[in-house]
């Protein structure tokens, strides 16, 4: 059963504003979206579809675009600080990760 998630007018402007980022990356260094695709190993509609900020772009597609324009790091660097997280484990203290096998204990 195929479930359809429900995007926030929040959700819906930050990913407006990524597809901006995107874009005026792409502009900064002089490519067109279809050179910007091939770099990317993509067809032409996904580099659209991430500059329009739109929902179902795929997590890869976004990382390819990081890494043609010398960023592939700040995917993972998105968490690295993470206060909300860390306040609650303070006060909560860490229920499930530690069961967890192959779940990194930063």
């Amino acid at each position: 059963m195929k479930t359809t998630a429900i995007i926030s007018t929040e959700e819906f402007e930050s990913l407006r504003l990524m597809g901006q980022r995107v874009r005026l990356s792409r502009l900064r260094r002089n490519l067109t979206q279809q050179e910007l695709a091939e770099r990317m190993g993509v067809g032409r509609l996904a580099v659209i579809s991430l500059e329009k900020g739109r929902p179902g772009v795929s997590l890869l597609t976004l990382l390819k675009a990081l890494t043609v324009f010398g960023y592939t790091e700040r995917l993972g660097d998105v968490l690295a600080v993470d206060p909300i997280g860390e306040g609650m484990e303070i006060v909560t203290g860490r229920q499930r990760a530690a069961h967890v096998s192959g779940v990194a204990d930063f």
